[in-house]
């Protein structure tokens, strides 16, 4: 029990720790992002989520060369013919199809593309895969845009922003705060009528060792979307580029059970009619934070 006036030195630990408690107090573990410098999505499975360069989202199929596989996690892809400058990005999910051998068919997501310049695309897997022999054909490319009507929160492709804060929870009686800010511009292009479904969530993922003794560290699971909102545009055919699109979760509360989580801010994309692509997704202002109450 903390009193005023303080007099002692274990007075002022008392009030600091009565000022942390909550919920009338400030709260604990305070984490998060927040900026106003111009941002853009890369769609990256892994960091960085968000360039301060623009980025493209969307490159039109490239025909392929030859293809080799020289270990279990790593495919190599030539271009049939040299490309004016690198069409990949580091990290980009390409997705490859049509190659003779339809085992080099595949999003390559979980790692992506490890090296690209005008005339190859090297990509790699996060876990092994059995060798393949050479081959040739087919087709590389890269969009975040999928066709379908959007699922549950629960089974959407999520595409992380750099708005995120890891947490630690140890009582069932603890809640989370949690507020955001996004202000996206999004470019597209299509060349029929199509309907594009843009959400925007607050995804909470939960923490688990990976269980490797010389190198300990958390790998992060899909737990909880503890904030959602969709928007849907009937575009026309062509390019153009949506007016911004502010979404604000003022206070978000949420109540896992004690584990270590980690909450992002992500954005994903779906067409449900039309053959609309993404190829800019820009971020004016963009912030996420949160803090442990107890209670």
């Amino acid at each position: 029990m903390s009193q005023y006036p303080v007099s002692t030195a274990k007075g002022i630990r008392d009030g600091v720790n009565y000022l942390l408690s909550g919920p009338a107090g400030l709260g604990q573990f305070f984490q998060g992002f927040s900026t106003y410098q111009t941002g853009y999505l890369t769609g990256n499975f892994r960091v960085p989520f968000t360039s301060t360069n623009p980025v493209a989202l969307y490159v039109a199929p490239i025909t392929l060369g030859t293809s080799s596989n020289p270990d279990p996690y790593t495919w190599i892809f030539n271009f049939a013919t040299a490309q004016s400058q690198p069409p990949f990005s580091l990290g980009n999910g390409v997705r490859i199809a049509g190659v003779a051998d339809s085992n080099y068919d595949g999003h390559y997501s979980k790692t992506g593309v490890a090296n690209c310049t005008t005339t190859q695309l090297v990509l790699k897997y996060g876990y092994t895969v059995p060798l393949e022999p050479n081959s040739s054909g087919g087709t590389a490319t890269y969009y975040i845009t999928e066709s379908a009507s959007t699922p549950s929160p629960a089974d959407i492709a999520w595409n992380s922003t750099d708005c995120n804060a890891r947490i630690i929870t140890t009582s069932a009686t603890d809640r989370v705060f949690v507020s955001a800010q996004l202000n996206s511009i999004i470019s597209y292009t299509c060349t029929t009528d199509s309907v594009l479904e843009y959400s925007v969530a607050v995804n909470r993922y939960v923490g688990e060792l990976n269980q490797d003794p010389t190198n300990p560290d958390y790998l992060f699971f899909y737990d909880f979307t503890t904030g959602y909102k969709k928007y849907s545009y009937n575009l026309t055919a062509g390019s153009g580029t949506l007016p911004n699109i502010e979404t604000i979760y003022t206070t978000v509360v949420d109540n896992p059970t004690p584990n270590y989580y980690w909450y992002i801010l992500e954005v994903a994309f779906y067409v449900p009619s039309g053959d609309l692509q993404v190829t800019q997704c820009e971020f004016a202002q963009r912030s996420l934070s949160s803090q442990v109450v107890k209670q």
